[in-house]
């Protein structure tokens, strides 16, 4: 700085005024209020996997109901999702009665689960496949997943996440 624009205000500039401060900080509170709850909203990675892993637990029924050449049944809704097959008859399958036989996972837990918080599957149904992997319950219905849609071709039994 010159000699005569010294004079003229008197002081040299130091840095940032407390002014230019508190405004700084008013505007990164009002972006932080308003985008923070979205950068901590995990809701549609939770509604992603929830409806990935339906769709692998339909898959492993098909599976289950050729591998065994007995019928399976995955049964779906608001509440989450359980896969079981009839009682055995002596050394071949049941071909009426209820569902009454858990289908294990390969860790030998049953194959079922919840959805997590907040996340709901609408409608609710009940798919049987036969030992082909062919659905036998009629046409499935899309379900909601969130924002995610899982359809079940019923010929072939292909599971497809969208």
């Amino acid at each position: 700085m010159n000699a005569a624009s010294l004079a003229m205000f008197g002081r040299r500039p130091r840095g940032f005024s407390l002014i230019e401060l508190i405004c700084c900080l008013v505007i990164i509170g009002i972006l932080a209020a308003a985008a923070g709850p979205r950068m901590f909203d995990t809701s549609a990675f939770q509604a992603h996997g929830y409806a990935q892993e339906v769709a692998d637990a339909v898959h492993e029924t098909q599976a289950v109901a050729v591998a065994s050449s007995c019928a399976a049944e995955i049964t779906l809704n608001a509440a989450g999702y359980s896969a079981m097959q009839r009682a055995p008859a002596g050394n071949s399958c049941a071909v009426a009665g209820g569902w009454v036989t858990p289908i294990q996972r390969a860790d030998g837990t049953a194959l079922s689960g919840s959805p997590p918080n907040g996340i709901s599957a609408a409608p609710g149904m009940q798919i049987v496949f036969n030992a082909a992997g062919q659905v036998t319950s009629g046409t499935p219905a899309a379900l909601s997943i969130g924002a995610f849609t899982l359809t079940i071709d019923p010929v072939s039994g292909l599971v497809s996440v969208q």
